[in-house]
């Protein structure tokens, strides 16, 4: 299984310049509304013609502006699941999943495959209800069972978690998880949030402004952005303008602060990044290199964590410090509280330098 994409499209106020290849393989795109992940799926499903390019799947080609091929979305056999699932609801679940096989499959054998498919799902006992007297849970699932049943050339999901619950969107991870070990083949996820396409897929392409910014593996584009929208997007909340001072030296120019990273500075450096779980209190008694001491402006607390803003020393400083502290176990006098002075120390290794 695999996929070849080159396609642009002028939208109004907006253009989608995209490159992309993948293989047997689960790929997140991910950015942040209006950066044109979904575009490109609508594009490789045939909802949406390209104004010229390329996109070939398995060998085949769907679309070619020079060659003047643009095969039909029922041609092209994709399974796109969008956010309201698209249940057809004057069918029931069973003759849902059936409408996604080849026609030609008798009939007897189309519902013996559904409730097959079903059952991947926990969903056999409801194979003849109406959609409508499912949850939202269900439906997905019945989506999913469906998108099994089309046996598509490639599978593609439109933020089909977004309208769920946290406890719900979990459990229905899963499912999507099950789905993808028993159907090998070129998965294509749109996403805006990290974490979950952390959890569902092998690599991710970072878009931003109809491009591709970036790609690589959850863990390297952790470690090593490369640019700011991929900074911004992998969860990191404190990031400035840069510049360089000196070999190794870096100043944060929103902060105030500098910073020696201990390794070469490039010359064109342009903005820094630091994880809000990537600093720490000092406790020493004379501040050292990259240690600052820092006013606490606010504190909110979520279920496990307690989030710190802090001031910068540069008083029209555009916006806070965020610092995350964890809650689990903590001792509650030892907690920062709003007016604190903290002594903060920046790990070196843990400052990300991008250069655009």
């Amino acid at each position: 299984m695999s996929l070849s994409l080159d396609i642009k499209k002028a939208y109004p106020g907006f253009s989608l310049d995209i490159q992309l290849e993948a293989g047997e393989e689960r790929v997140a795109l991910l950015g942040a509304s209006g950066c044109g992940k979904s575009c490109t799926l609508r594009c490789i499903a045939g909802v949406e013609t390209p104004d010229e390019g390329r996109i070939v799947v398995n060998g085949t080609v769907f679309f070619d502006s020079r060659e003047g091929v643009n095969l039909s979305p029922q041609e092209r056999k994709t399974a796109l699941l969008f956010q309201n699932y698209q249940l057809f609801p004057n069918l029931t679940v069973a003759d849902n999943v059936c409408a996604g096989m080849d026609a030609k499959v008798p009939a007897a054998t189309r519902r013996d495959l559904a409730r097959r498919y079903l059952a991947i799902f926990g969903m056999a006992g409801f194979a003849d209800r109406y959609p409508t007297r499912l949850s939202g849970g269900q439906q997905q699932r019945v989506a999913l069972a469906r998108m099994i049943a089309a046996r598509p050339g490639i599978y593609m999901f439109d933020e089909p978690f977004s309208a769920l619950d946290s406890y719900l969107k979990s459990a229905l991870e899963q499912n999507m998880l099950d789905l993808f070990e028993v159907v090998p083949s070129t998965v294509l996820y749109v996403s805006h949030d990290i974490d979950e396409a952390c959890r569902l897929c092998e690599r991710i392409v970072v878009m931003h402004d109809g491009r591709v910014e970036e790609v690589g593996t959850p863990a390297e584009l952790m470690r090593r952005p490369q640019t700011l929208a991929t900074l911004r997007l992998t969860g990191c909340k404190n990031t400035s303008r840069a510049r360089k001072v000196g070999p190794t030296s870096v100043e944060a120019t929103e902060w105030g602060m500098v910073f020696d990273v201990g390794a070469p500075v490039p010359d064109d450096v342009a903005y820094l990044g630091v994880r809000a779980s990537y600093f720490h209190r000092d406790n020493r008694t004379e501040p050292g290199r990259n240690t600052y001491d820092l006013v606490v402006a606010r504190v909110s607390d979520s279920r496990f964590e307690r989030l710190v803003l802090l001031d910068p020393p540069r008083p029209d400083a555009p916006s806070r410090l965020q610092w995350r502290v964890n809650l689990v176990d903590a001792d509650p006098d030892a907690l920062p509280r709003s007016g604190d002075v903290l002594r903060m120390h920046f790990d070196a290794s843990r400052i990300h330098l991008v250069c655009r």
